[in-house]
């Protein structure tokens, strides 16, 4: 009987493990990644949370008889993870905007593709920010970073603690507002750029009305985007995962 018990509490401590670190991985920049395949990235959440396990123990709540308990301890890890995962994905969503400025600055804004991964239109010069950030992210082992914030987490919101509500909708508006700022700040060099290159078509417009400027003017264009693209991707993907460690950092992650 008492064999019975232990194996009991361990399945359903494990279970609230993996309530929160799954939830959490399916939506975390890069690890939740829709180009990583569906039971890749379920038995990378299998394998943290028994790796994890031994630590978080004494967090943990111990078995109860009363099931609604139990499922009230689920829910509320899934909410947790929930709201980690989505605060550090809105900040890499925002190179979705970026890369649709970038497109529009350099002429590419209607060379839109279906991505089958994503089920939507997505810009050539999105596609190509998303998949460089996954990559350094992996590339940097900054995934870490958001690996320790969950087990983090556990200090912050123990299981079975309901979260302020206050605080939630504070830190939502947080990282809402800090999105948009990161977003500017993201694509002012390209704005700059744009913003230079069109005062120059209108000048060479207004010296030259005979000539065709929208022709002579795009391939070059697209030619000075890709190179500002090239000088700024590094400072781009290293502002963003440094914004959203910080942003893990603000909720006491």
């Amino acid at each position: 009987m008492m064999l019975e018990k232990i194996t009991i509490e361990f399945i359903f401590q494990f279970m609230l493990v993996f309530a929160r670190l799954g939830t959490a991985f399916s939506k975390l920049p890069a690890i939740g990644s829709p180009y990583i395949f569906m039971r890749g990235k379920l038995a990378f959440a299998l394998t943290v949370s028994f790796v994890m396990m031994p630590i978080l123990q004494p967090y943990l709540p111990r078995y109860s008889e009363n099931f609604a308990n139990n499922i009230g301890y689920l829910a509320i890890e899934i909410l947790i993870g929930l709201i980690i995962s989505v605060a550090a994905n809105i900040y890499f969503q925002s190179l979705h905007f970026v890369g649709q400025i970038v497109s529009m600055q350099s002429g590419l804004g209607a060379a839109a593709f279906f991505d089958p991964m994503q089920k939507s239109q997505v810009a050539i010069f999105s596609n190509f920010m998303l998949l460089v950030a996954i990559v350094f992210i992996f590339a940097t082992d900054t995934h870490f970073i958001f690996i320790q914030a969950v087990a983090e987490s556990y200090a912050k919101f123990p299981p079975g603690e309901l979260v302020n509500s206050g605080d939630l909708s504070e830190f939502i508006a947080f990282v809402i507002n800090d999105s948009f700022i990161l977003s500017f700040k993201i694509s002012s060099p390209f704005l700059v750029v744009g913003l230079a290159i069109m005062t120059g078509s209108g000048m060479l417009a207004r010296l030259m009305p005979n000539l065709q400027v929208f022709f002579v003017i795009t391939p070059a264009q697209i030619l000075v985007m890709f190179g500002t693209m090239y000088i700024v991707i590094e400072a781009v993907v290293t502002k963003l995962t440094a914004t959203i460690a910080n942003s893990l950092n603000v909720m006491g992650f």
